[in-house]
């Protein structure tokens, strides 16, 4: 009776055991990811500098980048962005499979830099469920 108690509780431990060493695993990861990080201070001018952070979620996924709706090279975790706009205002909008960040109107003026930085609106747990209940506010963008 005892055994067979034991042997029905095995794969519940094991999916366990697999989910604390894969959470340990990419834990340790991040941090070292985190410490090689390279801060670059070189902003060029007339440009948007789109920075992410580093974050368990969507750590190993592209942000695809739409501005005025048209695609450009996606942004990994830790990376920092230079794209060349032209002077006026503009919409940018972050995409990650069917979940999104809401549209975000910003200018671009001779000789400034407009530095914006984005992210994963949720952490945690509640990564579990809120990409089925606000997948349009799944990424965040703010100004730096």
């Amino acid at each position: 009776m005892i055994v067979d108690i034991f042997i029905a509780w095995i794969p519940f431990l094991l999916l366990i055991s697999f989910w604390f060493i894969s959470g340990m695993y990419y834990n340790k990861k991040i941090e070292n990811h985190k410490s090689k990080v390279v801060v670059d201070n070189t902003r060029p001018k007339s440009c948007l500098t789109l920075m992410r952070g580093i974050e368990a979620t969507n750590y190993l996924r592209n942000y695809k980048i739409f501005i005025d709706d048209r695609e450009y090279e996606g942004i990994a975790s830790g990376e920092t962005k230079h794209i060349e706009l032209p002077p006026g205002s503009h919409t940018l909008l972050l995409k990650i499979d069917w979940c999104k960040s809401k549209e975000y109107q910003f200018k671009i003026t001779t000789l400034e830099n407009t530095e914006l930085t984005c992210g994963a609106s949720y952490l945690g747990w509640k990564c579990a469920f809120m990409c089925f209940i606000k997948p349009s506010n799944w990424l965040y963008v703010k100004v730096t």
